[in-house]
């Protein structure tokens, strides 16, 4: 580069899009301001590629996963790869990366639904496609006081349990989304519950009487104390409905005395206060009594009582079969649910699951102690003290994964690590290598990776699948947690490309060379386009002894036929492309005459004198084909002659030829003095 020219420099611009029209959802970005050429940058820095964008007007966008959209193709990065690369190095004046979002919307739907759950009318679209954040109200318009199905009307139900689940003083499903609230990515339904609007018709009621044992267990079916009978009615199931003592399965049980039980508080009565009163008066709609029950004791038999373990995941499942730690034995003996196998750290079920004990802390199915034992179940050790002890203890299943990775020799990441097994169970097979070991990768900017032989390199050793030895195994069975493979790649060795080179050549009509050869294109792949035309064809050579020369005109001459650019015709053309070795163009020039002369009257028949200034034509040479010369040496043949020719004598001659010419001037300016 010569003193005058300038660095080359180029800057790198981030844009920001809508996958489905292109449209900028926020202002470009200047990840690299102009920097020389081969300057890193890299787009995906902190704040430059975020995953979701809230614009003024309140929409929020999240960047779009790998695929083929509107606006184009889209990589794994959100990257959109009609533009340039996420990473690279500055090589032109502007660089844009252009990342791709999508607009995130969401639903809410409103459904109708009876007691049972059952469906009375469609469903309605409350919001459809709206932006996250947008305020619903589904109160508004799409909670009808009444609504009419198969001829019946149908009106919102109060606040209270159902069968359906609870609802609250709107009718609303308080399981199912707010009525009120804001859009969110995907869905939200909205559920409203009516029942059969009853008839102006006095309003009815029922009075249901149940009877269970200590732990809740129903040990007779349940009894109907009034049937419809109007609101403000009167009952009584102590009267008719409590009997001192039931006989269940060849058993006898008696009404409990007041105290704390496992299925809650009873009072005197033996009735359950969770429930409603043993006496009163019929309300509209249901009414439910309950007594609990003991098993009748035989005075002249020993109390005994026998132990069991369950064992159940976090939700309350059982896993494993129950255990009995202690048979029916007498009340005060000893039993102990931690001795050997009871209480196994792991469980394998039959289905190849591992379920592990979890520590302490509240889950779904209560809350679990520093045992792994479940608190509300009995204690894990102690002594017989009821017809039957139950001890609980809680697992989770355990999971892993297995994530492959893929680097070059230095331990660089050239691929997204991809996921072979996730929240898989342990000891499940897995392999990587059927379909997460490619034998070629092609990275983002291009280039073509190649799984390695087995060999030691900077990043470790590795074996013959590529694989690095210090990663886990490429096939295997999931453990706890996770397992990482990982594959080592190189840069695939590109075929060389065939190169050729392009040389230009200066002589005048018979073949001398006048100017040094140059070089037009060097080392340039075959097929490359190349015009001497352009930079290597000057129309006037002026030499080291100041003759000037000028292309010639078409014509036939000394070295050869001469096209109207001046080009010898028996060379390479002006203007193609590349071919494997050299190509040769060639330029033919005559000399300018540049010295006034003054004009001689010839004497008839006698040879004409040379006239100190006017060239004199010298003999024609027998024209031969050019020899090529590269530029880094002067031409040693003469392309027509075959002579050798020697730089120094020439440029002697051109010096001689230079200072005879100044002393005839100046002998004609004497004489014409």
């Amino acid at each position: 580069m010569s003193e005058s020219e300038t660095p080359k420099v180029g800057e790198v611009i981030i844009t920001y899009i809508r996958e489905n029209d292109g449209k900028e959802i926020q202002k470009p970005r200047q990840d690299t301001p102009n920097s020389p050429y081969d300057t890193p940058y890299n787009t995906t820095e902190e704040g430059e590629k975020p995953n979701t964008i809230k614009t003024p007007d309140g929409k929020t966008y999240k960047i779009v996963p790998k695929g083929d959209y509107p606006v184009g193709k889209v990589d794994g990065d959100g990257h959109l790869e009609s533009s340039d690369p996420i990473k690279g190095k500055v090589d032109k004046p502007k660089s844009t990366i252009t990342y791709v979002y999508k607009e995130v919307k969401g639903d809410v739907y409103v459904h109708y639904k009876d007691t049972d759950g059952n469906t009375i009318k469609d469903d309605v679209t409350d919001e459809k496609d709206q932006p996250v954040d947008k305020d619903y109200d589904t109160v508004i318009d799409n909670r009808p006081k009444e609504i009419q199905y198969n001829g019946k009307t149908y009106e919102l139900v109060p606040a209270g349990n159902y069968n359906v689940g609870k609802v609250d003083e709107q009718g609303h499903l308080e399981s199912s989304d707010a009525t009120t609230g804001k859009v969110i990515e995907g869905r939200k339904d909205v559920t409203y519950i009516y029942k059969l609007k009853e008839q102006p018709a006095q309003p009815k009621g029922n009075v249901y009487v149940h009877y269970v044992d200590t732990d809740g267990n129903t040990i007779k079916a349940s009894v109907t104390d009034e049937k419809d009978q109007p609101v403000g009615k009167d009952y009584d199931t102590v009267v008719d409905n409590r009997p001192k003592e039931i006989e269940f399965q060849g058993k006898t049980y008696e009404l409990v005395p007041a105290g704390n039980y496992k299925v809650g508080q009873v009072d005197e009565q033996g009735h359950w206060t969770g429930d409603d009163a043993t006496t009163g008066k019929v309300v509209e709609g249901d009414k439910n009594v309950t007594y609990v029950y003991k098993l009748k004791e035989d005075p002249t038999k020993p109390k005994e009582g026998d132990v069991i373990i369950t064992y159940v995941d976090e939700k309350g499942k059982e896993i494993k079969k129950p255990r009995q730690d202690t048979p029916n034995s007498p009340y005060d003996t000893p039993y102990n649910t931690t001795e050997e196998g009871e209480k196994p750290n792991t469980i394998k079920t039959p289905d190849g699951k591992t379920y592990k004990i979890v520590p302490k802390g509240d889950y779904p199915v209560g809350k679990v102690d520093g045992d792994g034992h479940l608190e509300s179940s009995d204690p894990i050790k102690g002594k017989v003290d009821k017809p039957r002890s139950i001890i609980t203890y809680v697992y989770k299943e355990v999971k892993g994964d297995v994530y492959v990775h893929y680097k070059d020799t230095e331990g660089n990441t050239i691929k997204t690590s991809v996921v072979d097994e996730k929240d898989q169970p342990v000891d499940k097979d897995y392999d990587t290598v059927v379909d997460n070991r490619p034998k070629t990768i092609t990275t983002t900017d291009g280039k073509v990776y190649e799984l390695v032989p087995a060999g030691n390199y900077t990043v470790g050793k590795v074996d013959g699948q590529g694989h690095l030895e210090s990663s886990d195994a490429t096939t295997g069975k999931v453990i706890e947690g996770r397992k990482d493979v990982t594959y080592i790649y190189k840069l695939k060795e590109q075929p060389a490309q065939p190169k050729g080179n392009v040389y230009v050549h200066f002589v005048d009509e018979n073949g001398n060379t006048i100017k040094q050869s140059v070089t037009d294109e060097f080392g340039q792949p075959v097929g490359k386009d190349y015009d001497t035309v352009i930079d290597n064809r000057p129309k006037t050579i002026v030499t080291a002894d100041g003759k000037v020369y000028e292309l010639v005109p078409q014509g036939n001459y000394p070295v050869g036929s001469v096209d109207g650019d001046g080009h010898l015709t028996t060379t390479d053309p002006v203007t193609g492309k590349v071919i494997e070795g050299d190509k040769n163009v060639t330029y033919v020039y005559k000399l300018v005459d540049t010295t006034p002369e003054k004009p001689v009257t010839p004497t008839p028949g006698k040879p004409e004198q040379p006239t100190p200034g006017k060239p004199v034509d010298p003999a024609p040479k027998a024209p031969a084909k050019a020899t090529p010369v590269k530029p880094a040496q002067e031409m040693a043949q003469l392309p027509n002659t075959g002579e050798e020719s020697n730089v120094a004598a020439t440029a002697a001659l051109g010096l001689l030829a230079t200072a005879s010419g100044l002393a005839l001037a100046a002998k004609r300016k004497k004489t014409e003095e």
